[in-house]
């Protein structure tokens, strides 16, 4: 059976992008500057970010029949990943993401459409892709199936990572599961406290060993066990913001990429900040993904 350094469990969408220069208002039609149609998801953009970096990936979920599922599924394989455990539901509308992007701001706006996807069926083969891994990495985006995955992974000492929406049922829940909790501010806000140090103590408490929330052009900060204080990082500066479509995942991606490699916290936490805010120069999730050599050259000349 194959080896794998990490396994993503979750949403696997097409980003439909638009380049405008201005958000139209109530009834304008506008035509964009420029177009892109890339994959997206959560998870699967962090599984692609890993192989890009160089990791052996797989990624477990499910897509909708036609022309944009197989899209979804193609657009990983493009970067390496092991597409076997992807299930296409004939009959299903697959997830299509809208995205505009203000030209000016590098702001985006995002109608995230999610077809008629609400659960897919485990195979045994999937529980022997987790049974081989180091890492699990999940968005919780199919809920019920996430849940059994991840007890699966936690029974067979398989480590867990959690990057959940506030809005997923259950999400505090799937809180409990992580050894590394990758979470973006707004899940912090809405869900547990505006206080990000005390969030960071309750994760670890929860069990998790390490626990970060991404804040956007604000850094990041981030907590492990046995830790006293909390360690910050500000984002990396770019010159030309573009779009941040996947900013967080590719962190997420370069963080676990840094868990592997033994990187510590402070270290780790630089080299995301670093990875995300080079994607940030490019349209797309996907497209701007930085390589290892890209982020390795940027750390040499670039301290926090």
């Amino acid at each position: 059976m194959k080896k794998y350094d990490v396994v993503g469990i979750g949403g696997a969408t097409v980003d439909h992008l638009n380049v405008v220069d201005h958000f139209p208002e109530e009834d304008e039609k506008i035509v964009p500057l420029s177009s892109s149609i890339q994959g997206g998801g959560q998870a699967a953009n962090t599984i692609a970010c890993m192989a890009r970096l160089g990791a052996k990936t797989a990624m477990i979920g499910t897509v909708g029949s036609g022309a944009i599922g197989q899209y979804a599924i193609d657009s990983l394989k493009e970067e390496g990943v092991d597409t076997g455990c992807m299930i296409v539901q004939k009959e299903h509308a697959p997830a299509l993401s809208s995205i505009i992007i203000d030209k000016g701001k590098g702001t985006r706006a995002i109608i995230a459409d999610r077809g008629d996807l609400e659960k897919f069926v485990i195979c045994n083969e999937m529980y022997d892709v987790i049974r081989n891994a180091k890492i699990i990495h999940s968005d919780a985006h199919f809920p019920e199936e996430n849940m059994e995955l991840l007890k699966f992974a936690r029974k067979n000492g398989v480590k867990v990572c959690i990057d959940s929406e506030p809005h997923t049922p259950n999400a505090k829940e799937f809180v409990n599961f992580a050894d590394y909790l990758l979470v973006s501010r707004r899940f912090v806000e809405k869900l547990f406290s505006h206080d990000y140090e005390k969030a960071l103590k309750e994760f670890i408490k929860r069990g998790a060993e390490i626990a970060v929330i991404t804040l956007g052009k604000y850094g990041a900060i981030g907590m492990q066990k046995g830790d006293e204080q909390c360690t910050s990082i500000k984002a990396y500066p770019i010159d030309k913001v573009v779009d941040t479509t996947g900013a967080g995942d590719i962190f997420h991606g370069a963080f676990l990429y840094g868990i592997l490699h033994g990187f510590d916290l402070k270290q780790n936490m630089q080299f995301a900040t670093v990875a995300a805010g080079l994607k940030c120069r490019t349209i797309g999730g996907r497209r701007g993904m930085p390589t290892l050599n890209e982020v390795e050259e940027v750390l040499r000349n670039w301290k926090d």
